[in-house]
């Protein structure tokens, strides 16, 4: 390769990564913007009922977009070398957005929820490094978009209880269809992809342990819903809530 040509492709990687910063802002700005334009229109409705709905829109198109890159022609965990699509790179500035907004309002209302806290860290950093990697999007974004699967049940069940559906037969179903899928998905299918990222010679370093980052979290979390249940279902006391808006 000649200076010319690296001088070239030198320019072009800090055209990219201007790019994403900027694509990143302008995600974050959109989800501020949505939020605060759903405070103006439903005057009744909490600041927590407004931040939840942004998280079930966001649950729901990072499910539906993330889960496709599951299905390529090959599994993208064989194959974490694949260069990232753009199609891969949007919904992870769409999520990074998300999250980066987020994280902000749960530092200013949520204080509370630490494991939530760290939660969205771990988000806004895991999904930053491997948007600027340029490969393994589709291990990304299929992971991505099977941990959000959930996330929209959550949500669902806290509108219900919101709006006085609680306790009720669609209330109950709702919140067990919730549980079982973050069981299926965080733990079992969580557990299978995790070793196969462990023993998968081509993945980074860096890749391994942020899977294992998350995989721990959602054990904590899976222990939380399980205190609850037994604690709901199984002694018959009346539970606290599970608070965890992005669970």
């Amino acid at each position: 390769m000649s200076d010319t040509d690296a001088t070239e492709v030198d320019d072009l990687r800090i055209d990219v990564k201007y790019c994403s910063w900027f694509a990143i802002a302008v995600s974050t700005v959109i989800w501020a913007l949505t939020y605060q334009l759903l405070r103006a229109v439903l005057t009744t409705k909490s600041r927590e009922y407004c931040c939840r709905i942004l998280s079930f829109w966001h649950g729901a198109i990072t499910a539906f977009i993330g889960i496709n890159q599951c299905f390529l022609i090959d599994t993208p965990f064989d194959h974490p070398e694949w260069r990232t699509t753009n199609s891969q790179r949007f919904l992870m500035v769409c999520s990074l957005g998300y999250f980066i907004h987020d994280l902000g309002w749960v530092l200013i209302y949520d204080r509370g929820s630490k494991l939530m806290i760290a939660h969205h860290i771990y988000s806004v950093f895991a999904l930053n490094r491997m948007l600027h990697k340029h490969y393994s999007g589709a291990q990304a974004t299929c992971a991505l978009g099977s941990m959000e699967i959930s996330n929209p049940m959550l949500q669902s069940r806290w509108f219900l209880r919101s709006e006085g559906y609680y306790p009720s037969v669609f209330y109950t179903s709702v919140e067990i269809t919730f549980m079982i899928v973050f069981f299926l998905v965080r733990i079992v299918l969580g557990t299978y992809f995790l070793i196969v990222i462990t023993f998968q010679p081509k993945n980074d370093w860096d890749f391994r342990i942020l899977a294992a980052t998350i995989y721990i979290m959602s054990w904590m979390f899976m222990i939380n819903i399980t205190k609850y249940l037994i604690t709901k279902y199984g002694l018959g006391r009346k539970p606290h809530d599970l608070h965890s808006k992005g669970t």
